[in-house]
């Protein structure tokens, strides 16, 4: 189960009538009417400090690696590290601009020249790892710690992409269990 940390729910019953020449309460004067409710947690895991906005160069590559929709380009690996984690373990989402007719993939973003490319995001193992997907667990160590692998690169969506600036950006959620 994913630990978050919720917020104050406050709940308020107010009845506001015109003019009202007769009011009934369905509860005695006096009585509580206000419920609150929130969570205390031990941990909250965060991102090491030159991790939370970090570049990945994915290098430059002639349009002919990419001929044909489909085609990748060499996998580029990148590292984010968690601490202060709770014992258990770790995992990161991605999420971001879905390339169109792709929303697993990561759209290239406005300042970009290149066209029917985008970005493929990988877990640990290589595997496709679509934006909104939780990555594959990682054990947090026992001083809270946990470093999580994963790859980045291009990926074209047509056959002949247009050559370009192709940058995307992305944003990550820490989940801990």
């Amino acid at each position: 189960m994913t630990k978050i940390a919720s917020g104050t729910f406050l709940r308020v019953l107010l009845l506001v009538g015109g003019v009202v020449s007769h009011a009934h309460a369905d509860t005695p004067l006096g009585e509580v009417n206000i419920e609150l409710r929130g969570n205390v947690v031990d941990f909250s895991c965060y991102v090491e400090m030159g991790d939370e906005n970090k570049t990945v160069q994915l290098g430059r590559w002639p349009t002919k690696q990419l001929r044909t929709a489909g085609s990748t380009t060499q996998s580029m690996p990148f590292t984010l590290k968690l601490n202060g984690c709770p014992p258990g373990a770790a995992s990161i989402t991605f999420s971001g601009k879905q390339a169109t007719g792709n929303p697993g993939l990561l759209g290239l973003n406005e300042s970009s020249g290149a066209t029917n490319v985008a970005v493929e995001l990988r877990d640990k193992d290589k595997t496709q790892l679509p934006l909104d997907q939780a990555s594959q667990d990682v054990a947090v160590d026992i001083n809270g710690n946990a470093v999580l692998t994963f790859f980045a690169n291009y990926i074209a969506l047509a056959d002949n992409p247009l050559a370009g600036q192709a940058n995307a950006d992305a944003t990550f959620m820490i989940n801990y269990y």
